[in-house]
């Protein structure tokens, strides 16, 4: 399984110096590559909390303070539930609008988590090379930490 952030730049910020805080509000897509298979798993703007959202859940999971989270994509009715049992990791897209509920995915837990956090880093250097005072977002140092914590869960040392 391999995954791939692609951040949508607004009109407005093309040929203007790289600003964090807008960067942040961008549309992201979420692709998972499967069995050689891409799908879009999800989109959503403002995608910092998106992303601090599902690594805060993982983490929780790892440390059993929850089985379960819920992640709302911004400018739609989607909702995307991961459920963890007995090391898989079920994910189903909840529509608001009509109240249909797709499966997603389904994967183990460690696999899912392994392949989010070599994305996530690899996101995370991305925007040091565009901006090197990045660090001075509160945004950027939580995911960091997040990176951290997670890398230390799938290496085993947490």
């Amino acid at each position: 399984m391999r995954m791939k952030f692609e951040i949508e730049l607004y009109e407005d910020m093309m040929g203007k110096p790289f600003c964090l805080d807008t960067y942040f509000n961008c549309r992201m897509n979420i692709l998972i590559y499967q069995n050689g298979v891409e799908k879009e798993f999800c989109t959503s703007t403002f995608h910092a909390v998106i992303l601090v959202g599902i690594a805060k859940g993982l983490i929780e999971i790892y440390d059993d303070e929850k089985s379960k989270f819920t992640v709302e994509m911004y400018e739609s009715t989607l909702e995307y539930t991961f459920t963890y049992f007995q090391k898989l990791l079920t994910i189903t897209r909840y529509e608001g609008y009509n109240g249909e509920t797709v499966e997603m995915m389904k994967c183990r837990f460690d696999d899912f988590v392994a392949t989010f956090v070599t994305e996530y880093e690899r996101y995370h250097k991305a925007i040091l090379k565009q901006d090197s005072h990045a660090f001075e977002n509160e945004h950027y140092c939580m995911m960091r930490d997040q990176i951290n914590i997670l890398k230390n869960h799938v290496n085993g040392v947490i």
